[in-house]
């Protein structure tokens, strides 16, 4: 699985299965557009620099995780 599919898979969970958070929500805390969240979430699009570490600290996941993909 690429990075952009199983980065995007991770928050996509986190933030519908532990968060219970909308997409907007989470787009406005980065902050970034909804449009851009969307396509991260879906894999369609690779975040940046830092708009992955955004999302790294926002969700509290570790790093070390995506490791192998970068």
């Amino acid at each position: 699985m690429s990075f952009k599919m199983h980065f995007g898979h991770d928050i996509y969970h986190l933030r519908t299965d532990s968060l219970k958070l909308t997409q907007q929500q989470v787009a406005d805390a980065i902050p970034i557009s909804l449009r851009e969240y969307q396509k991260i979430e879906k894999g369609e699009l690779s975040p940046g620099s830092e708009i992955f570490l955004r999302l790294v600290f926002f969700f509290d996941i570790d790093i070390q995780k995506y490791r192998e993909d970068l």
